[in-house]
């Protein structure tokens, strides 16, 4: 043990094993990592991942193998790798909506005095280091009232509030722009330079290789192996991922041909929502951009009737013709709009459910009869979800809550395709998802915008908007203030709107 310290080896997992109800999620998994060194950890949805990042922070006892930090053995409790300096980013953020930002960062640590919190300190210690991330919030705010952006950012300064020597970090960009990302990857840089070792999964391989030298490649629960990133280009790393090569270039854009008005929004005003009007045709995929903070999923909610409206009408076109109001989110399902919502834990799944419970709730008028469900229309309905989305396990008995992060996005996106939507409204569609499985659901988008379904689209992924919208309405503190469409829709161009430049009419697409 104290060669592999004297080594600079940060962290060292041997042989590692596990498995959950008789399914294999790990085999025989080796990792190594050193001090100062960034490494990516990169696979496919359910290649396992999240589970080996658990497994090395003691969150879940191994059935085999052992995790070593600078020498130190760490048992099957997360106080054993803390103590060790092992910090973890989830995936899922574990943070207290009604505390403060400065109460989160310092959870279960909190200066007292006396039984009396100690506020000053409490509150200075949060503000170095929000300062250190980036997050521009007092520490005295209520988390609840931050962005998902701005929360992940606050999880990532909780991490670093430990004062690790070993730094995890589970698709810590999902919900970030493209600057907030390269602001986030400085920053981890700079924490490698002092010793830190980095562990950074993503299924963003630009950031892959904008941040590391190393790769460890896992496929179904087995390390395919360890590569020099600078000596794997990255269609041979997709390649070792996935198993195959990719049959679908994400950079290929929509090319839709527009019909009739499915959406209209006419003047909407909310508590974040400032005067917005937009329309979106059948066959079309219109694109939300705009920085984290801009309004775009609140733009979203006020259009659906999630947050209440002060002002402004909303219309959707039915497949008769008919223009139905849409006053409450009740209306909007009545109508025929789907809607996968960024926060797929707390909204988009039931994740205490089966899989084939949560595709069977959308779609009651074809899975029951009278109110009461039907075993076998049940099953054949998520089954062919479950075919078409490629959920992994392909049984629909399976709890959502057990998936990986990426299974369960599919899942809060595939169990609306069977209720033909007039118009899909996805707010970070491909958030936490391989690239594999965003190359699947980019074509199933597609494929819905070319059978006549209306689509909108909120991501912060800028190549996704890109790649899958036709326009691109750009928003800023919640106000429309561009569109984007043919030469002009630039990545170029939606960032300068986003920030308040003029737009290079006539760029090269």
């Amino acid at each position: 043990m104290a060669e592999q310290a004297k080594a600079g080896v940060a962290i060292a997992a041997s042989r590692i094993s596990k498995s959950f109800g008789g399914a294999l999620a790990l085999t025989d998994v080796d990792l190594l990592v050193h001090e100062g060194e960034c490494h990516a950890v990169v696979g496919e949805n359910g290649a396992g991942k999240s589970t080996l990042m658990r497994v090395l922070c003691g969150l879940i006892a191994p059935d085999a193998g052992s995790v070593t930090c600078f020498g130190q053995p760490i048992s099957p409790n997360p106080g054993s790798a803390r103590a060790a300096g092992i910090a973890l980013v989830h995936q899922e953020r574990s943070l207290l909506p009604d505390l403060t930002v400065a109460e989160n960062i310092s959870l279960g640590r909190t200066p007292t005095r006396a039984g009396f919190v100690r506020r000053k300190e409490l509150n200075s210690a949060a503000e170095i280091l929000l300062q250190r991330v980036g997050l521009k919030v007092t520490p005295n705010t209520r988390l609840g009232l931050l962005s998902s952006a701005q929360q992940q950012m606050v999880e990532i300064a909780k991490a670093l509030s430990q004062d690790p020597r070993v730094l995890i970090l589970d698709e810590p960009s999902a919900s970030l722009t493209p600057r907030e990302t390269e602001g986030l990857l400085d920053m981890l840089k700079s924490l490698a330079q002092t010793g830190i070792a980095i562990v950074y999964i993503s299924h963003r391989l630009p950031e892959i290789y904008a941040l590391c030298a190393t790769t460890t490649v896992l496929r179904d629960g087995r390390v395919v192996g360890s590569f020099e990133l600078a000596n794997t280009p990255a269609p041979q790393l997709v390649k070792l991922m996935v198993g195959r090569a990719l049959a679908q270039d994400l950079k290929v854009s929509h090319k839709g041909r527009p019909g009739t008005v499915v959406l209209s929004a006419e003047h909407l005003e909310s508590a974040a929502v400032k005067d917005v009007s937009l329309k979106v045709h059948a066959g079309e995929i219109v694109g939300i951009g705009g920085l984290v903070g801009a309004g775009r999923t609140e733009i979203v909610r006020t259009i659906l009737g999630i947050d209440a409206r002060t002002s402004g009408t909303v219309t959707v076109t039915d497949k008769n013709g008919q223009k139905k109001r849409i006053d409450s989110y009740r209306d909007a399902l009545r109508h025929g709009v789907s809607y996968v919502p960024e926060d797929r834990r707390g909204e988009g799944v039931l994740i205490d459910m089966s899989i084939e419970m949560n595709v069977a709730l959308p779609n009651r008028n074809k899975t029951s009869r009278f109110g009461v469900g039907l075993r076998r229309k049940q099953l054949a309905v998520s089954e062919d979800v479950i075919e078409r989305v490629d959920v992994s396990p392909k049984d629909g008995r399976a709890e959502v809550g057990r998936l990986s992060g990426g299974n369960q996005q599919k899942v809060a996106f595939g169990k609306w395709l069977p209720t033909n939507p007039r118009l899909f409204v996805m707010d970070e569609p491909t958030r936490g998802v391989d690239v594999g499985a965003k190359a699947q659901i980019h074509d199933l988008v597609r494929e819905l915008a070319d059978d006549g379904v209306a689509v909108l689209v909120v991501s912060s992924d800028l190549p996704e908007l890109l790649a899958l919208s036709d326009r691109v309405i750009v928003v800023r503190d919640g106000r429309i203030v561009g569109e984007l469409s043919d030469g002009d829709l630039t990545a170029g161009n939606v960032m300068a709107v986003a920030v308040g430049q003029e737009a290079e009419v006539g760029a090269d697409a």
